[in-house]
């Protein structure tokens, strides 16, 4: 028997069905949105969650599926006597696991290891508690798009199925006033998927090699949710519907579900998923499906069932040689979320930064057997910084209320508890001034206009253009600019916290004012071996500090820009650049892609995770924008950058007058921010020529404490590798198993065999996956353990000596 025919009987599927409707339900419970955790928990996921079970109980054949941990386990905590349902249910296979993760993560602006992380820790909640399941299948229902290198991002930690909901250029009710014909948008991923390859199931295969089974919810992640109703929606939103269950109202729906998803099908089954935000299970939904096969299956051939999403790629893995094979990159779904609430994020990284340099501070010699303490210190800064990566948590886009109230006092309760960890383990550090002994550059006034020179640049600062660049050359001569840089422009802004101004209806995106038209007063302050620029102009009634900061050695330009906009209003750093180029490369979690400059909106600004790359297409010269948090960026082949410094969204108003209904929240609170980000010029070669992501990964602006510095280089010495194009992102106790986990990664794929050495002696090593699995032993000779990638991620395990005595 086929593993395709044994799987059916399973599911109860006559041997002769041609075409089979595959409901699945889920939940799909947002953790802190427009309520906090506790409220969601207490108005609806107590109630759903004890119906999905009531009814799983009652019904052998139904299957409901928990999309993430972060709620089963709150409702483990507050039903200690009603545990026993929900394992022995998940341990069947009845109450489905869609991840192993925290929660239902976006994978555009966290890093990579806080992604990985959120995967493990949620397993390892889930095998502390007796859960046994570890599911191969990672869902995203509500991402407001995804890396392109998901697909390695789900590998590293042991997935190899996925589906997504939200992608760019698709149609989703309630987010746009324009009419569904508009829609899929030209040179969009939904185009593509539509009506190119006409087709919702695909191999999603990355520029890096990682590959995942991949489904896209084209009709969303609910399209099911209306099977017994009439009305509108039974999001709690939004609830407007009644029960009706007779059998021509199942069948007509059934029929409408079909013929939306079988022009898209090239195998017999289709998915329709029931599950949006908080709705509840459908009573005795298996009756229902039931009496629709006894009824209609003769007639329409057309066979309904529930079961899991895990069910259904396993039904279309036996059709895989159908389906295409795609390089997808599912962006710019939104682009506003990516600079909102900017502080927020901050928090976000700061976290992640602190818990990793204390993970590895415990590693130091003096600190021998503090590694031991570390998992259970810092366990609730860790789940905290999990449930950060949530798709409203890292995003910006809650209320004020939730992330006044909840997220920020959590990122702040588990930073203070990182800060008290570190300071524990942090060895003794000089404290006394360091004189490099570097000259600053060169400069003098003429005039209006401050002229610097480093060993590679040539720079002019306009006083009457408000602080701007005004002329900028390699040392040689060669001019960089086109037009005044490093602009501070603010633009009208009637986006909110998804999306900008330019991207719906009756948004309204209008440069309002730049600081190159008034005349400021540049301070010059030098330092060892640099200056720094000092400027200060007046936006739209709010002051804005601008910084430079320039090294007589390096050929990295550090700017910061301190203040906050007006509401309604967006800050833009701007540069008007002799590169001339059709494509962008720019870092995204998981590797390096290669971008249009315009995708669906005019401007399109992308996502900038640590660095983009533009090279002029005809002198090959280029330059590089890197940022230590996350950003945006817009490029026109003109050579104009912008750069979204910092935005004070209110909420998404067409016209002017009119909400948007599926973008509900209004943000009224906006903090002073100071937005760092540093230039390269680059004369010839690519990003990995120009050693890029070497310098975005060690990317350390001149305004961070030293003793910041100092200390993350003695952690850093704990694994080093070789070549060093791969970077230690973490190093820490295991969770699962004995000895070390040193996670490595790469923007892309190294050839070579990489050179693992620890400051401690090892006996063994093995090639894990991020969840701590075992796949491999891994050769050991003096000391140094060494593996071939697998693909930009690897997780190793590291036996110490003294464990194996």
């Amino acid at each position: 028997m086929t593993l395709e025919k044994k799987l059916r009987r399973s599911l109860g599927i006559p041997d002769d069905a041609e075409k089979v409707l595959i409901f699945t339900e889920s939940s799909h419970w947002d953790p802190n949105w427009l309520y906090t955790s506790k409220e969601y928990f207490k108005r609806f996921v107590q109630k759903n969650l004890d119906m999905a079970i009531g009814e799983l109980q009652k019904e052998p054949r139904r299957v409901y599926s928990v999309e993430n941990v972060f709620f089963l386990k709150m409702y483990w905590d507050h039903n200690p006597g009603k545990r026993d349902a929900p394992r022995d249910l998940i341990n069947e296979g009845r109450l489905r696991l869609m991840s192993s993760a925290v929660t239902s993560a976006d994978t555009i602006l966290p890093r990579v290891e806080a992604i990985l992380r959120d995967m493990l820790i949620g397993q390892e909640w889930l095998r502390s508690n007796g859960i046994a399941r570890e599911p191969k299948l990672a869902y995203f229902p509500d991402s407001f798009g995804s890396s392109p290198f998901l697909p390695s991002l789900l590998n590293a930690a042991g997935f190899d199925r996925t589906a997504i909901t939200r992608l760019d250029g698709m149609y989703f009710p309630g987010c746009d006033l324009e009419p569904k014909w508009r829609f899929p948008r030209p040179g969009s991923s939904a185009e593509l998927l539509l009506k190119k390859e006409r087709s919702l199931d695909f191999v999603w295969r990355d520029k890096n090699g990682g590959e995942v089974l991949a489904h896209w919810n084209a009709f969303t992640y609910g399209q099911g949710d209306m099977l017994a109703y009439l009305g509108i929606s039974r999001v709690y939103l939004a609830k407007l519907a009644i029960s009706l269950r007779t059998g021509w109202h199942i069948a007509r729906r059934i029929h409408q579900y079909v013929k939306a998803l079988s022009p898209f099908s090239r195998t017999p089954y289709m998915l329709c998923p029931i599950g949006f935000d908080f709705v509840e299970p459908i009573p005795d939904l298996i009756s229902l499906l039931d009496r629709y096969n006894r009824e209609y299956y003769p007639k329409t051939g057309i066979w309904v069932v529930n079961a899991g999403l895990d069910d259904y790629l396993a039904l279309i893995e036996n059709y895989r040689d159908r389906l295409p094979v795609l390089e997808l990159d599912p962006n710019p779904y939104w682009t506003g979320f990516y600079t909102s609430r900017p502080k927020l994020k901050k928090r976000c990284y700061l976290l992640l930064e602190k818990l990793l340099l204390a993970e590895k501070l415990a590693f130091l010699p003096e600190n021998r057997g503090a590694e031991k303490r570390i998992l259970q210190e810092l366990e609730e800064p860790w789940w905290c910084a999990a449930v950060s990566n949530h798709h409203d948590f890292i995003t910006g886009t809650s209320t004020d209320r939730v992330v006044e109230g909840e997220q920020i006092p959590c990122l702040e309760r588990a930073i203070k508890t990182a800060d008290e960890v570190i300071e524990n383990l942090t060895p003794p550090l000089k404290k006394e001034h360091k004189d490099n002994g570097l000259s600053p550059p060169k400069w003098f006034r003429d005039g209006d206009k401050i002229l610097i020179e480093t060993a590679h640049y040539r720079i002019e600062i306009g006083e009457s253009r408000g602080g701007a660049i005004t002329d900028l050359r390699f040392k040689d001569g060669v001019p960089l600019l086109t037009g005044v840089s490093n602009d501070l422009v603010s633009y009208r802004d009637s986006g909110g916290l998804w999306r900008m101004g330019y991207e719906f209806l009756g948004g309204v995106w209008k440069e309002s004012m730049k600081a190159s038209n008034s005349r400021v007063k540049v301070e010059v302050v030098e330092h060892d071996g640099a200056v720094e620029i000092l400027s200060s102009t007046l936006l739209n009634g709010e002051e804005i500090l601008g910084r430079i900061w320039l090294e007589n050695d390096s050929p990295l330009i550090y700017f910061r820009v301190e203040g906050k906009m007006k509401e309604g209003y967006s800050l833009i750093v701007r540069f008007m650049t002799t590169v001339s180029s059709e494509r962008i490369s720019m870092h995204a979690p998981g590797g390096v892609v290669d971008r249009p400059w315009r995708r669906i909106y005019n401007p399109t600004f992308w996502p900038l995770h640590r660095f983009a790359h533009i090279r002029d297409d005809s002198t090959g010269h280029g330059i590089a924008i890197l940022q230590p948090f996350p950003g945006a960026i817009s490029y026109s082949p003109d050579g104009k950058i912008e750069l979204v410094a910092m935005r004070s969204a209110v909420r998404e108003k067409a016209f002017g007058i009119l909400g948007i209904p599926g973008n509900p929240v209004s943000a009224h609170k906006h903090e002073r921010y100071e937005y760092e980000y540093a230039v390269l010029f680059t004369k010839r070669g690519d990003w990995k020529e120009n050693k890029i992501h070497l310098l975005a990964k060690n990317l350390s602006t001149p305004w961070r404490e030293a003793e910041e510095k100092d200390l993350l280089k003695i952690a850093d010495s704990v694994v080093e590798v070789d070549p060093p194009d791969v970077e230690v992102v973490a190093v820490k106790p295991a969770s699962r198993g004995e000895g070390v986990i040193v996670r490595l990664y790469a923007p892309f794929v190294p050839e070579k065999t990489v050179k693992i050495k620890p400051s401690f002696g090892v006996a063994k090593a093995f090639l894990c996956d991020a969840r701590e699995r075992d796949v491999e032993g891994l050769k050991v000779e003096n000391n140094s353990a060494f593996v071939k990638m697998p693909g930009s991620i690897a997780t190793i395990r590291l036996i110490p000596e003294e464990r194996c005595l």
